[in-house]
C-alpha cells in the first residue's frame, strides 16, 4: 500500500511537471523555455524537477511522444461487422475525436503544428512518420469506402493527405478563434466538405437551366 501511494505520488509529480512544461513550450516555443521557468511555474526544487527529467528536450519528447500517441489512438480503421456502427457514422467519430482533442488541449495542438516541426530534423521526421501514418488510415478508410459504393473512384492517397492537411490548417486556424469554436459544427462542416465539397452540384455541372445569378455589385475583400 505505501509502495502504491509513492507511485502515485511520483506519477502526479511528474505529470505537474509536464502540464507547466506544456504552457512554458506553448507560450514560447522550444528554444525560449528554460528549466527555471519550468520549475518555478510547478513550484518544485530544481533537484525534483531532475529525479524526473535529465534535460528540456526529454521533457518536450514525452510531450510529443503523447500528444502523437493520444492522436493516433483517436483515428480507428472503420469496422465492417455486423453489429458495426453506419460507416459515416465511424468517420464523424474519428473526427470528433481528434478535433476535440486538439482544441480542447490548445498548449499541446501548438507545440504540435508550430514548435516541433521546427525543432531539429528529428523531430520533423517523427511528425513526418505521424502524418505517414494517420494517411495511411485515412487511405484505408477511402479505400473501403470506394470498395463499398460511398466513395468515388480516386486518388486515395492523394485525397487522404488533402484531407489530412484541410484538418491541420483549421485546427490551427481555430486554436485562437474568440469565442471557443463548437467541436460538433467544425466536424460537421470538415464531414460536409470533405464529402461534397463547396458547389451545388447541379449548379456547377450543368444540370440546372435556370440563369447564373447576377455577379454586378459583387467586390473582393482586400
Amino acid at each position: 500500500m505505501r509502495l502504491d501511494r509513492a507511485a502515485r505520488l511520483r506519477e502526479d509529480r511528474r505529470a505537474q511537471i509536464l502540464q507547466k512544461a506544456k504552457e512554458v513550450f506553448a507560450e514560447r516555443g522550444y528554444h525560449n523555455a528554460s528549466i527555471s521557468e519550468i520549475i518555478l511555474r510547478a513550484g518544485i526544487a530544481r533537484g525534483t524537477f531532475y529525479l524526473y527529467f535529465r534535460t528540456k528536450r526529454e521533457v518536450f519528447d514525452s510531450l510529443l511522444t503523447y500528444t502523437l500517441e493520444a492522436l493516433l489512438d483517436r483515428i480507428q480503421v472503420i469496422r465492417l461487422s455486423p453489429d458495426a456502427p453506419p460507416p459515416l457514422g465511424q468517420l464523424r467519430d474519428n473526427l470528433r475525436r481528434v478535433v476535440s482533442f486538439l482544441l480542447e488541449d490548445t498548449a499541446l495542438s501548438h507545440i504540435l503544428l508550430y514548435h516541433a516541426v521546427t525543432l531539429d530534423a528529428e523531430s520533423a521526421e517523427r511528425l513526418d512518420n505521424f502524418y505517414r501514418m494517420a494517411t495511411d488510415k485515412l487511405e484505408f478508410s477511402l479505400k473501403l469506402g470506394i470498395t463499398m459504393g460511398l466513395v468515388r473512384p480516386c486518388r486515395t492517397r492523394l485525397v487522404a493527405a488533402a484531407l489530412l492537411g484541410a484538418v491541420k490548417e483549421l485546427v490551427g486556424q481555430l486554436l485562437s478563434a474568440t469565442p471557443s469554436p463548437d467541436v460538433e459544427e467544425v466536424v460537421d462542416e470538415i464531414l460536409e466538405f470533405g464529402l461534397r465539397g463547396v458547389v451545388v452540384p447541379n449548379r456547377w455541372m450543368g444540370g440546372d437551366s435556370r440563369p447564373a445569378p447576377s455577379l454586378e455589385g459583387f467586390t473582393l475583400p482586400i
